[in-house]
């Protein structure tokens, strides 16, 4: 101790942090779940209108009137969601070995999954809005979501990748 430094006698610093009670190691806060949910779920928005924009017969380009064009509307989706469910994935596998991973993994699978029905529903609902709008004697010519297995795809490999990236952990352990 310095000689300008008082001497801690206080009751609030018993006992010192070097005999604390260590704290759960397994938990994640609850801001933490939250945080993978909410973000999650905005992805899920801004994947949305990211499809409005870039598909064919969405809002930069494209006819609707077209109709060899309709399934390359639902792969824009599809591949959207691809690029999300690697990203998340990613993500998430790298932060394995931190405690809380069931929480995190649940929370970001979950707001995967949210956010993919989001998706839909942003671009759906910005097209409804905003055009463009197909004709009423051409069934399909709408901007609508034909396949709806493409909303599969975001959860589907983001579980994937954790559940690799988990197995190849556990193979490194055992050797």
């Amino acid at each position: 101790m310095r000689a300008s430094q008082e001497p801690d006698t206080g009751s609030s610093n018993y006992p010192p942090p070097v005999y604390a009670v260590a704290e759960d190691r397994r938990s994640v806060p609850p801001a933490g779940v939250f945080w993978w949910l909410g973000s999650t779920i905005l992805l899920g928005a801004v994947i949305g209108a990211a499809w409005w924009l870039l598909a064919p017969t969405g809002r930069l380009f494209g006819d609707p009137e077209v109709a060899t064009e309709w399934v390359l509307r639902d792969l824009t989706l599809a591949g959207l969601e691809l690029i999300a469910g690697i990203a998340v994935g990613a993500v998430v596998a790298i932060r394995l070995n931190l405690p809380g991973v069931v929480a995190r993994i649940l929370a970001a699978l979950g707001g995967s999954i949210l956010g993919s029905l989001l998706a839909l529903g942003v671009g759906e609902g910005f097209a409804y809005l905003f055009g463009p709008h197909g004709r009423d004697d051409l069934p399909g010519s709408d901007f609508l979501l034909r396949s709806y297995g493409a909303l599969a795809i975001w959860p589907a490999v983001a579980a994937v990748i954790i559940f690799a990236t988990a197995l190849i952990g556990l193979a490194r352990r055992r050797t």
